[in-house]
């Protein structure tokens, strides 16, 4: 005789199975629970991108990083003396500091990649020059007798944040007289890091011109500080992707697969301190220019960008898999939505480490034909019919083209993705327009 609760359990398992609210549900649990590998995968582009940047890193300290020029600077000293109340009189020394009136940067960079690893740096050999005239100071203007100047301690600074760039020794030519430039600043508040150098005042002159030549290594970027009250720079280089960034962008640039060309021209009027002042008082960080040599394709970015869809992806393939289910009268166990969603989870780390070998365009159309085609594979037994297996492969082809399509727009990412996501809307609510949800059976 049949155990009349048994029979109760086996029409209660039977209903929940047939469920469609059950099955959505439990689609709904499967998807989230795929966010926790997916998670991790993400974290796994994230290390890779601070390994790259720690090899870069790597590199640079030994060739010279990211180059930082500011200056040159004209520092001057001056004594004051003060009155005690007990008569007595204290010497006290501080220091004057000029820019100059004019200061024109002409560079010509030249790259080249070095690997550390899988990882790759860019790496640059400039030739630059920096010239200019320094005008007397206005000493009324800063309150300073002509007396209290220490002339013949007077020093020209310039600022170099990377010194292991530095190829060649550095010669100013001071008024037409080459004086070697040592290392030090005469401020290390104001240029931490630099080279330096004693000047004579001639008595006769008011205005002191210099020129600097410099052979300097760096990394990825170069920045130029406006001291001059007119700085001209014009650079050049043979990276075909300049990113140029700072306060101030070139007024003209040229553009090519050769390399670039640009030109700027700043005023005093643009920065936030003077041409003239008194001890440490300003930062010059604040007001620099330049470019960055910037990678064309950054892979870990886009992957980065790429595993953002993945809860898209994952939706509509699951959502694919229930229409077929639902209205063609054949049940998909939830054990199978699992391995689906794992096989389109390992699809991101597919594309990531492919993409450190062949390039991201390349690793993406690996990863997606092997990822389409093991799925493919594993729903021919399950869906039975081979033109539903032909409309599933067309259908992930749309999907998995539609988000390379969305990546490669950068600006317009948005608005594509919006759109796509409207329009896949539009086709479910289309097909299942006449669907009777109440009676599937």
């Amino acid at each position: 005789m049949e155990n009349p609760n048994h029979s109760t359990l086996n029409r209660i398992g039977e209903r929940l199975r047939g469920s469609l609210l059950v099955k959505l549900l439990s689609i709904g649990f499967i998807a989230l629970l795929l966010m926790i590998p997916q998670s991790l995968t993400y974290d796994l582009i994230r290390e890779r991108q601070t390994r790259q940047q720690e090899a870069v890193k790597e590199i640079s300290e030994s060739w010279g990083g990211q180059q930082f020029i500011a200056g040159p600077v004209l520092t001057v000293p001056y004594t004051i003396w003060t009155e005690e109340q007990d008569g007595s009189r204290t010497l006290s020394t501080h220091k004057l500091h000029l820019l100059p009136q004019e200061l024109n940067i002409e560079g010509d960079a030249r790259h080249e990649m070095r690997k550390r690893g899988i990882f790759d740096a860019i790496l640059y050999q400039s030739s630059l020059r920096l010239s200019g005239k320094f005008d007397a100071p206005n000493l009324d203007e800063l309150n300073i007798l002509p007396e209290q100047l220490v002339w013949n301690e007077a020093r020209v600074s310039l600022g170099i944040s990377s010194m292991v760039g530095i190829q060649n020794t550095i010669e100013l030519e001071w008024n037409g007289e080459k004086k070697r430039m040592g290392p030090g600043t005469a401020n290390a508040t104001l240029l931490p890091s630099g080279v330096g150098v004693a000047v004579r005042i001639p008595d006769t002159l008011k205005q002191w011109t210099f020129s600097i030549p410099l052979e300097l290594n760096g990394t990825e970027a170069i920045f130029f500080e406006p001291v001059g009250r007119v700085t001209k720079a014009a650079l050049k280089a043979s990276w075909p992707s300049p990113s140029f960034t700072g306060k101030m962008l070139p007024d003209t640039r040229k553009i090519s697969q050769n390399g670039f060309n640009a030109h700027w021209k700043i005023l005093d009027l643009n920065r936030n301190y003077p041409q003239q002042w008194k001890d440490d008082a300003y930062n010059f960080a604040d007001s620099a220019f330049g470019v960055r040599l910037i990678r064309p394709v950054d892979e870990y970015l886009k992957n980065e960008r790429t595993a953002k869809y993945a809860i898209l992806v994952i939706g509509l393939t699951f959502l694919i898999y229930f229409f077929f289910e639902t209205l063609r009268k054949f049940r998909i166990h939830p054990f199978q939505y699992l391995l689906i969603g794992l096989a389109l989870v390992v699809f991101y780390l597919l594309l990531l480490s492919f993409s450190e070998q062949i390039g991201f365009n390349a690793a993406y159309g690996v990863a997606a034909v092997a990822t389409i085609g093991l799925i493919s594979f594993y729903s021919a037994s399950v869906l039975r019919l081979p033109i539903l297996l032909i409309q599933l492969t067309i259908l992930l082809g749309i999907i998995f083209g539609f988000i390379f399509v969305v990546l490669q727009l950068e600006d317009f990412a948005l608005l594509a993705g919006s759109l796509g996501i409207f329009v896949a809307l539009a086709a479910v609510m289309f097909y299942s327009r006449k669907v009777d949800w109440y009676n599937l059976e």
